[in-house]
């Protein structure tokens, strides 16, 4: 009797048991795998998200930085308007620029160039939709279509702001102004997904030089 009583194997409770432990065990686990795999996917967004915004921060800051307006030529002023897509704030901002240089190519550049950002809806509905449009024909009727260039996505909003030397706008030219007028500063705002805002500030170097510019669009040479 007492060698059969050591023999005694587990018994339906404790096996019960142990498997509870384990599947309490094991569902932890894959909890704990599952938050560091949603954790992995967050921060790989964000990081998508600042990158993109980051990339496009630049562009404009570097595109506005050539921008230019004549007075003899109505077709070089800078406009914004700011409008609403599902309660996003979203703007289109158009002006003329001196083409960025090329890679290794002469500096500054002499071509012209008009440029045009605006904002579409996604197909979700959610989020806007950054894009880039350049005309190399600015100042005559182009019938050549141009190509968009889709600089940023999943954005809860886009504005841009000027300064005018006391006050910032939202509309470029603001009432009183004229067409021609070039601001002193460009400050564009984006909003990502997560709804953090980037904001920079742009100064224009050819801003009241607008009288200066002549009709071709090329700046002056200065003469002794």
């Amino acid at each position: 009797m007492s060698g059969t009583a050591g023999r005694r194997g587990f018994t339906l409770l404790e096996l019960l048991l142990t498997l509870a432990i384990f599947s309490v065990v094991l569902v932890l686990l894959l909890s704990s795998f599952t938050g560091v795999e949603r954790a992995r996917e967050i921060l790989s967004d964000r990081y998508r998200d600042f990158r993109q915004l980051r990339m496009s921060i630049d562009r404009l800051g570097a595109d506005i930085q050539g921008a230019f307006s004549s007075d003899g030529i109505e077709a070089t002023a800078l406009t914004c308007h700011e409008d609403t897509f599902s309660e996003k704030p979203a703007a289109t901002l158009i002006f003329t620029a001196f083409a960025l240089p090329e890679s290794g190519g002469p500096r500054p550049a002499s071509g012209i160039v008009k440029i045009r950002y605006f904002p579409k809806l996604g197909r979700e509905g959610r989020f806007l939709e950054l894009y880039r449009e350049e005309s190399s024909l600015p100042l005559i009727e182009n019938k050549i279509p141009t190509r968009e260039v889709r600089m940023a996505d999943r954005l809860l909003g886009f504005r841009v702001e000027f300064f005018d030397g006391g006050t910032w706008t939202r509309e470029w030219p603001p009432g009183g102004r004229k067409k021609s007028a070039l601001p002193g500063k460009v400050a564009f705002v984006l909003t990502s997904s997560s709804g953090e805002e980037y904001r920079r500030v742009v100064p224009l170097p050819l801003s009241g030089t607008e009288a200066a510019v002549p009709f071709s669009g090329r700046r002056t040479e200065a003469r002794p």
